[in-house]
């Protein structure tokens, strides 16, 4: 039997600022693009993260019904829950399948659908979530099947831009499944990361970098990159992290940590995300 995979492209959504003087420098604020990856054979598939709005939920689910395929697992890589909030909407459309995720993380999944968090949420995105969020349920083991003829092995990297973060791993296509370990062509979550979180950063990327993948499918990914090469976006990464790193030294001010990372890094989805981090970390803190 043949694997094969395909991913679904939720492009930026617009949010409210919480940052000074985006709006008139750069325009509307967004959410980053974000992505969910569909892997199957003859016998069924893996679907990795659901994005968050309900709207999204329903859209994936129904392409994922296009191209014929009745997904047994739901894995979700890490606990945020733009990843992981419109997993109601897939389990209304497939209520076979198993929503699971690695069993540390469950508890800050829980914590991201308490009733705080989802008026946080909320607040980004007015009337688009579900009013019944779930979370998966812990997986056992580290390895998810694929249908009838493989399966995914779930691979924990510790901190990438939150904790217990996780990639998929399905060797018999090369691929690694990366949540938001590595970005592509988009800016990196650096908000409220200390030199300690970015280091653990890099171990990760270090780790998904080990497994010598040929592709590998990010969490945000720019609808306009160039493709999904791995080696390639893991050197990418690497090289934000240290750039921001040295912006961040040589800034004293919000304005210069954006000035030297968009100098640097001008063709990159979503800057809101870069002056998100900027205010985080020079600046009075986002209201």
């Amino acid at each position: 039997m043949s694997l094969a995979y395909d991913v679904f492209v939720a492009n930026p959504k617009p949010i409210p600022s919480s940052v000074p003087g985006f709006e008139e420098a750069v325009g509307q604020a967004t959410w980053p693009p974000s992505t969910s990856t569909l892997i199957w054979d003859e016998d069924g598939g893996l679907l990795v993260d659901c994005l968050i709005t309900a709207q999204e939920g329903q859209e994936l689910a129904a392409w994922v019904k296009s191209l014929g395929v009745e997904p047994g697992y739901v894995y979700i890589t890490h606990p945020h829950a733009d990843h992981f909030l419109a997993l109601p909407e897939i389990l209304a459309a497939f209520p076979n399948a198993k929503p699971v995720a690695l069993a540390e993380s469950i508890p800050a999944m829980e914590e991201q659908i308490s009733p705080g968090y989802m008026k946080v949420w909320g607040g980004f995105f007015p009337g688009q979530l579900t009013e019944e969020p779930v979370a998966p349920a812990p997986l056992t083991g580290t390895t998810v099947p694929v249908g009838g003829s493989a399966v995914a092995t779930v691979i924990p990297v510790g901190t990438s831009d939150t904790g217990h973060s996780t990639v998929v791993h399905v060797p018999g296509l090369s691929l690694v499944v990366s949540g938001d370990v590595v970005y592509n062509q988009t800016h990196m979550w650096l908000s409220g990361s200390t030199p300690e979180t970015r280091a653990g950063w890099a171990r990760a990327l270090d780790a998904v970098a080990a497994l010598n993948a040929r592709t590998i499918i990010a969490g945000h990914r720019n609808p306009r990159t160039i493709d999904d090469d791995a080696r390639r976006q893991i050197a990418d990464c690497r090289r934000y992290l240290a750039d921001f790193e040295t912006a961040l030294v040589r800034s004293s001010t919000p304005a210069e940590l954006i000035d030297q990372m968009t100098a640097a890094y001008p063709e990159l989805a979503n800057p809101y995300t870069l002056w998100v981090a900027a205010y985080s970390l020079l600046g009075p803190q986002p209201h």
